[in-house]
């Protein structure tokens, strides 16, 4: 199953303009790791709420990408 997943604003307090980049990269890895996971991605298409959502989390410290993508994948749609 292939996921298109587009986020329309990421607001990430705290973050550096320098550091938006190298983030960024960060997230798309640990997505792609996150979505590749059993069930995730069809848990997601099966959903009515898939398009849209809503994540607040708290980041690990030296591992804000990999929370963010934590969040998303694991607080997703029911």
């Amino acid at each position: 199953m292939k996921v298109v997943l587009h986020i329309d604003r990421l607001v990430l307090h705290g973050v550096a303009p320098a550091e938006r980049d190298a983030l960024v990269a960060a997230l798309h890895a640990a997505l792609q790791h996150g979505f590749a996971q059993p069930g995730v991605a069809e848990r997601w298409a099966a959903s009515p709420s898939r398009d849209r959502n809503r994540h607040n989390f708290t980041p690990a410290p030296g591992q804000l990408a990999q929370s963010a993508a934590q969040a998303l994948v694991a607080g997703g749609p029911p």
